[in-house]
Order: structure tokens, then C-alpha cells, then sequence
């Protein structure tokens, strides 16, 4: 039987935390999904960790990719593996709450949308709640999340037509990014759920966790995307000044 939802986890010498992931990913309400773990070449104990959830589960598909070429191609390679028609991203340090693609998916029946997302609720490298939350919109533009970068990667359901129009590229700057944009720009329409059903892990050593690093990196998408001086100044801006608020005030 055909799933309903393919379930994208990149992993990456994250075997303190890819079980829980996945985990959370098949304790789901609903149940007739396929969780596609792509092992980006990891050298600890990641593989070992991924084959016995495999053999545990059937609804586990573990791809081996021959050597670590970053998280982009580790989500396109297990999308081009995907059976069904929607796609549902989740990294391999985050949890979803059990409801949170059944919700999902009323809200995409009940307003047409092919792309829905959620709020966030931010945790510790220990998994620990910190008390931040990040809010979204009830919609969102090409041009708004630029300014905002309200999605996060795992919270988004999308269609997977659209996401194979448009798969991510360049890990080394903000791929889920420029992937969200050139979605939303080609007029795909986005739906937010403002509930925390995503705990968010925020660690030192990862992009959202490196402002600074981050917000270079937003900068050189925006260029990437060759937006214009203005416009990628205007939204460079935007940026940052969301940044202070969500993460500070």
C-alpha cells in the first residue's frame, strides 16, 4: 500500500539523538507513513542505531549514501526514494508531538494548501524545554520569509511534486531557505499552524545555534539567489531584526 506521508530524516554521526527522532516519527496518529532515514556516511554508532530500528519496524528505510556530502543531498536522495505524495521533513536532533501530521493534514484538506508548517518549541542539547517558542504566521509569502525565516525544516509538510521542482542544494549556506522561497515564489500557497508541535533542538555547533555564522550564511543565500542589491539588503535587514526579537526579546 501506497503511504500517505514520506517521512525525511538526514542523519549525520547522530547517535545520540536519531533514535528519538524517529521514534517520534512513528508514534504518530497517523500511521500510514514511511520513514526514510538517509545515513549521510556516518563513522559512530548512528548505522548500527538505524539498522535495528529498521528491523524493528517496517515502515524504516535506511539509505546508505556512500560519502558525507551534506544535508541537502542526504534529503533529495531519500525524496527521489519517497512513495507518496506528501513529504514531511524532520532532522535527526528534533521531535515531533504525536499530532503533529494528523493536524497537518486536516489543514491542508481544509484550506487547498500544499505547504503547512508549524510553531516551534525550542530545547537544549539535553532536550530540555528552554521556554522559547517561535511563533508563525497564519500564511506566509516568497518575499515575507526572506524578512522572517519562519520555517522551520521540520515542521514542513509539502507536497512532493513541488519540493522535486525545487530540491535543495548547497548545504554550506541556508538550502531549506532557498528551497521554501523558490516554492512560494513559483506561488505555492503556505499555511501555518501557530502550536509548538516541533521541540526544536538549538545546539552551539549548528547553524541556528551560530547566529553570527547564520546570519552570514543568510546573506550569501539571498546573493545566491541573486535577488538584487536592494532586495537583498531590504530583506538582509529583515532578517537580522527578527532575529533580535525571536531569539532575544
Amino acid at each position: 500500500m501506497t503511504p500517505r506521508i514520506s517521512i525525511i530524516i538526514p542523519a549525520y554521526r547522530c547517535e545520540k539523538t536519531v533514535e528519538d527522532s524517529v521514534r517520534s516519527a512513528l508514534s504518530q496518529t497517523v500511521q500510514d507513513v514511511e520513514v526514510i532515514v538517509a545515513d549521510d556516511a556516518s563513522n559512530d554508532g548512528t548505522p548500527a542505531i538505524l539498522s535495528r530500528l529498521q528491523a524493528e519496524d517496517a515502515r524504516v528505510r535506511v539509505i546508505t549514501l556512500p560519502e558525507n556530502k551534506g544535508v541537502a543531498n542526504a534529503r533529495n536522495c531519500a525524496v527521489a526514494a519517497a512513495r507518496a505524495d506528501w513529504i514531511a521533513f524532520l532532522d535527526s536532533d528534533d521531535i515531533w508531538e504525536a499530532d503533529k501530521l494528523e493536524r497537518q493534514m486536516k489543514t491542508a484538506e481544509e484550506t487547498d494548501a500544499a505547504l503547512v508548517y508549524t510553531a516551534a518549541a525550542c530545547i537544549d542539547e539535553n532536550g530540555q524545554k528552554t521556554g522559547k517558542v517561535f511563533s508563525v504566521p497564519p500564511t506566509i509569502t516568497a518575499d515575507k520569509l526572506l524578512r522572517s525565516t519562519d520555517l522551520v525544516t521540520s515542521t514542513v509538510l509539502v507536497r512532493k511534486v513541488l519540493y522535486l521542482a525545487h530540491p535543495m542544494e548547497r548545504s554550506d549556506l541556508h538550502e531549506d531557505l532557498i528551497c521554501w522561497y523558490r516554492i512560494l515564489h513559483d506561488g505555492a500557497k503556505a499555511v501555518g499552524i501557530n502550536e509548538p508541535l516541533l521541540r526544536y533542538r538549538i545546539t552551539t555547533g549548528s547553524k541556528s545555534g551560530n547566529k553570527w555564522r547564520s546570519a552570514v550564511m543568510a546573506w550569501k543565500s539571498y546573493r545566491y539567489l541573486k535577488l538584487g542589491f536592494f532586495k537583498e539588503s531590504f530583506s538582509f535587514l529583515g532578517y537580522c531584526l527578527h532575529g533580535v526579537r525571536r531569539y532575544w526579546l
